[in-house]
């Protein structure tokens, strides 16, 4: 018997090595298409925790992001965040790139956390209901914009021929009561009785505006002056409504857990067609994802929904078919969270899905129609499939609905496993503009967890998108995102100023002192002191001031994400003494401590006393010799007047870090202090070395601010 050579032995391996790689090579895949977390060939940064909507216009694919839960949002302060984007790709394995930044492309300096929705519509006729020469396909997006006490709701127009994106304020308001500026979805629809054809855009709680096609505006839309609903018949919606459809000829709408049919009409009415009469959750909203299918009873169309009512909501898909007299019945299909369970092995607690409409698609072994549906769940069981730190399971499951209404799932670049990148969720899918015969699907669902550059875009054939084939997955691994400028650095210390209402402050004090100080404990937030003014009007007597110590500005963004999302604080805020204890929102300032600084809590804790907060804004450019000034002579001449230098800081974010300085300073008593500074201005070192400097020398550029403080003995002084 002849010996096999080791040569012989190692080439054979090799050889089929090289096969399976060169039939991975050419056998069907999925691919990565997007990766957030890169600067375009133009610098433009192409990020986002969330991919929302996937769009083909005119032979190339546009994508809309957001930037929930990432720290690009997160930690920057108002007017420096990074607004949601629409991404551009221009050939199927060419590179994104940034098309349009919102929080750039507006005159109003508003911030837009979400590209809400974003469409290619087409319009056929004019404002007057007059045909068009040639339909006109405009690549539209609606973002809403949330600040201190309101909202709006804003829209883009591309003009394809130059690039450039056309912004206009659709509409703004309140936000009391609950009311959320966030557009869901928008559709054209030509009214049966004017012939007139508009544009429908949900706006969130407030209800729902129309629009015209007029070429003469830039946007080539003209909204209306006034909503269309709720308009003179109610205020608001109790949630924000989440879907638009157009079935047989009719515009349908979904708000909570009822159906509306518009009455089309020089006057039109809507009449609700279905109530399924139970409490929903604002933030998952009821009824989503409504949209048009064949009827498979008779004639005409059906309506296909998910039915989300809650935190217990198991993705529940419902249809609504035409029942030939103007009437609709209600039909049950199945749970979409049973599907996952069973697939998985698991106990699926909770489900959640149809972000957007279901994506109607031709099987091309058969020529019907297919329905995508994204979705997502909690499960128990095989925790090493969970998104880590949550109970999502990490993969991005979806479901095909044939038109027999049987279903079967797949999952974006195959099954999940520990290893992979977590995907939780596929939101949006596209078939390619290419030509290439693909089927592109983009997601990722924050859900209240920290989600830098979570988002993502995967592409496959469409055989196998549809299941119908095997395809080999992409290797994908977690990666660390790139972060922040300085935002690791550390310790950084964070002070926050709260107002409490009026007759509201024990309450304020008393929740810190049961629970607040005590959870900060638990999410690794050190609490250096708790303090309340002493002078001053009665409304600044009810300020409530507080310092905390982080390892790092990031640790702070992961701490508050913690703290925020804790069931216990959760259950705090549900008790009715703790209920409305603000009347505006928290004033937060993070700071570095300077190094000649590191006695502020061993301050606190010697004993009672009166705390004095001050600050200084400098000229531009004179903050390093303020700096100097005080590190060098500040400590030793105050204490001989009576006044402990406790601490010194510079703030983090610009433009307060170029120009400010605080301090926190330590007296006797209320009235000591006033005798202190008559003492320490007398004092010939002090004018000097610093009255002349920072009144001839032109160091400040306004008074320093003082806010006299008494200390509350929480946390304990032992």
């Amino acid at each position: 018997m002849r010996k096999t050579s080791l040569t012989a032995i190692i080439a054979a391996i090799f050889s089929a090595l090289c096969t399976k790689q060169d039939a991975e090579n050419v056998a069907p895949k999925w691919t990565l298409s997007y990766d957030a977390g890169f600067e375009d060939r133009n610098g433009a940064y192409a990020g986002g925790s969330e991919i929302m909507h996937l769009v083909a216009h005119k032979g190339k694919m546009f994508a809309a992001n957001g930037y929930w839960l990432d720290s690009r949002w997160v930690i920057p302060p108002e007017g420096q965040k990074q607004s949601a984007q629409v991404l551009r790709l221009d050939s199927s394995d060419g590179k994104w790139e940034v098309d349009l930044d919102t929080g750039k492309a507006n005159d109003l300096s508003l911030e837009y956390m979400k590209g809400n929705i974003l469409k290619s519509v087409t319009f056929t006729r004019d404002a007057k209901g007059n045909k068009l020469d040639s339909p006109e396909e405009v690549l539209i997006l609606a973002a809403g914009s949330n600040f201190e006490g309101g909202g709006a709701v804003s829209t883009w127009t591309r003009n394809d021929s130059t690039g450039r994106w056309n912004h206009e304020l659709v509409r703004h308001g309140s936000s009391a009561g609950g009311v959320r500026w966030v557009p869901r979805d928008m559709e054209v629809h030509m009214d049966k009785i004017t012939g007139v054809e508009r544009i429908f855009l949900l706006l969130g709680n407030p209800g729902m505006i129309s629009g015209v096609y007029d070429p003469s505006r830039p946007s080539r839309i003209r909204w209306d002056r006034h909503l269309e609903f709720p308009f003179l018949t109610r205020g608001k919606f109790r949630t924000r409504p989440l879907g638009i459809a157009i079935a047989n000829r009719t515009l349908f709408f979904s708000e909570s857990s009822s159906v509306y049919e518009r009455k089309d009409g020089e006057r039109p009415i809507y009449e609700k067609i279905i109530d399924l009469d139970r409490d929903t959750d604002t933030d998952i909203g009821g009824i989503r994802g409504i949209t048009a299918i064949r009827n498979p009873q008779g004639p005409g169309d059906s309506l296909l929904m998910l039915w989300a009512p809650g935190e217990r909501s198991r993705s529940e898909m419902k249809r609504l078919d035409p029942d030939g007299s103007g009437g609709y019945v209600l039909r049950e299909e199945l749970h979409l969270a049973d599907l996952m369970g069973k697939r998985l092995g698991v106990r699926v607690t909770y489900s959640l899905g149809a972000h957007n409409m279901m994506y109607p698609i031709l099987n091309p072994a058969t020529g019907k129609t297919l329905h995508l549906i994204g979705f997502q769940g909690n499960i128990v069981g095989r925790n090493n499939l969970r998104w880590k730190g949550s109970a999502l399971y990490g993969g991005a499951m979806y479901a095909i609905r044939s038109s027999e209404g049987k279903y079967s799932l797949q999952e974006v670049n195959n099954a999940f496993v520990a290893d992979k990148k977590p995907l939780v969720s596929p939101r949006t899918f596209c078939l390619s503009p290419f030509g290439d015969n693909h089927v592109f699907v983009g997601g990722h669902d924050s859900s209240n967890k920290i989600s830098d550059d979570m988002a993502w875009v995967f592409k496959a054939p469409t055989e196998v998108a549809l299941g119908l084939r095997k395809g080999f997955e992409h290797k994908t691994i977690a990666r660390k995102s790139k972060r922040l400028p300085g935002v690791e650095e550390g310790p950084i210390q964070e002070l926050r100023i709260y107002q409490a209402n009026e007759d509201r402050f024990g309450h304020l004090v008393k929740r810190f002192r049961l629970h607040t100080d005590r959870i900060f404990r638990k999410h690794g937030m050190k609490p250096l002191g708790y303090w309340a003014p002493t002078d001053g009007s009665p409304i600044k007597r009810r300020r409530f001031v507080y310092v905390l110590e982080h390892p790092s500005r990031y640790a702070a963004y992961q701490n508050w994400n913690r703290f925020t999302h804790d069931r216990e604080w959760k259950a705090v805020l549900e008790i009715p003494e703790f209920k409305g204890l603000l009347s505006e929102k928290p004033i937060s300032v993070f700071m570095f401590p300077k190094e000649f600084s590191d006695r502020l809590e061993k301050g606190i804790n010697e004993g009672d006393g009166i705390f004095e907060l001050r600050t200084y804004v400098t000229k531009e450019g004179k903050l390093s010799e303020l700096e100097n000034l005080f590190s060098n002579n500040a400590t030793d001449l105050f204490s001989r007047h009576g006044m402990k230098s406790l601490a010194y800081w510079t703030p983090f974010d610009r433009p307060d870090s170029e120009s400010k300085m605080l301090s926190m300073i330590h007296h006797q008593s209320r009235k000591q202090a006033d005798e202190n500074w008559k003492d320490l201005r007398e004092d010939d070192q002090w004018r000097k070395t610093f009255s002349k400097p920072m009144a001839d020398g032109g160091l400040l550029a306004s008074p320093p601010e003082s806010t006299y403080l008494k200390a509350f003995d929480f946390p304990s002084r032992k």
